[in-house]
């Protein structure tokens, strides 16, 4: 890269502080379940024992860091993410479109593959082509996220989409683990079916709490700050401000994490060896364009606020 569209060190350090996972219960409890299922699929295989393996539902709000936690699950055994040309690729990880249909979910999974298929293929010769790269490449996970979309598919792609989910699971030469990753709302499509729900777990991601997350707040931020080589002051340690930073991320964890970026990242702009509540205030009125009224970080009853609304009642 030449020196003129270099990254500045500015840029490198906040995307350096990006790849961090910040590790909490509920990123623990989907990690458990990750190892424990292919745990059991890798034992079975090595044993040359025919068995059904067992998928996961991971289901959450927007923002409470689903994906993040089961990357990260499948980082912590030894399943780094890899792109089209790597071998193997021991998992896949698939974001379902809004039109899901039984083809197209196929249609993506073999493109993820690095291979785009033919129109006038169907989807049981696209699923042949997936299955070939699944032995060659040695995948053994498929995750597919936003899986909320199937919910909205007509009733007969609904239909096709929980068998095929149910299929994944069963021995065959191309059977993998399927982990799904979604919207809360899922779980009507899943409790639909008794055999789709039989044949997976589920872990649901909490949304954070004010009566019980303040001090998770308090020490998500202060592992983002030491890894920047910051400190924190007073004013982003009080209750009070784990309070403010609770509702600006909606009360999810991996938008608390990005609001606290945002927030380090004023600090360093700054050129400050602290991080203080006037760090985020900045950072949400430059992300907002709003007035000190609508700010989470200054006005005095920010639990009114609604973020990021833009049909909110500005008090210009």
């Amino acid at each position: 890269m030449s020196q003129q569209h270099a990254a500045s060190e500015m840029h490198i350090r906040l995307q350096r502080l990006k790849s961090l996972f910040i590790d909490h219960d509920d990123a623990r409890k989907v990690s458990r379940r990750v190892a424990d299922i292919v745990g059991d699929f890798l034992a079975a295989q090595q044993l040359e024992l025919t068995a059904e393996v067992r998928g996961l539902a991971v289901l959450g709000n927007s923002g409470t860091g689903k994906t993040a936690s089961v990357l990260e699950a499948l980082a912590q055994i030894g399943m780094q993410r890899t792109r089209v040309g790597d071998n193997p690729r021991p998992f896949l990880a698939v974001q379902l479109s809004a039109d899901a249909t039984l083809r197209r979910v196929c249609s993506d999974i073999l493109l993820e593959y690095g291979w785009a298929p033919k129109a006038r293929d169907n989807t049981q010769r696209i699923w042949a082509d997936i299955g070939t790269y699944v032995a060659r490449l040695q995948t053994i996970v498929l995750v597919l996220d936003e899986i909320q979309h199937v919910r909205s598919a007509g009733s007969h792609d609904r239909a096709a989409l929980r068998d095929f989910l149910k299929s994944l699971v069963q021995p065959r030469q191309t059977q993998v683990i399927p982990i799904v990753v979604g919207m809360p709302e899922f779980e009507e499509v899943f409790n639909s079916d008794i055999q789709l729900r039989r044949r997976f777990d589920l872990v649901h991601i909490r949304t954070l709490d004010p009566a019980t997350d303040l001090k998770l707040a308090i020490q998500s931020l202060d592992s983002l700050v030491n890894a920047a080589g910051l400190s924190l002051t007073t004013s982003v340690t009080s209750p009070e401000f784990a309070s403010r930073l609770l509702h600006a991320s909606e009360y999810a964890f991996g938008e608390m994490c990005a609001v606290n970026l945002r927030g380090i990242k004023r600090a360093i702009q700054g050129e400050s060896s602290n991080v203080e509540i006037g760090h985020f205030a900045e950072a949400h009125r430059s992300r907002y364009d709003c007035v000190p009224a609508r700010n989470p970080f200054v006005a005095a009853n920010f639990q009114d606020i609604k973020i990021g609304d833009p049909n909110a009642d500005e008090p210009w």
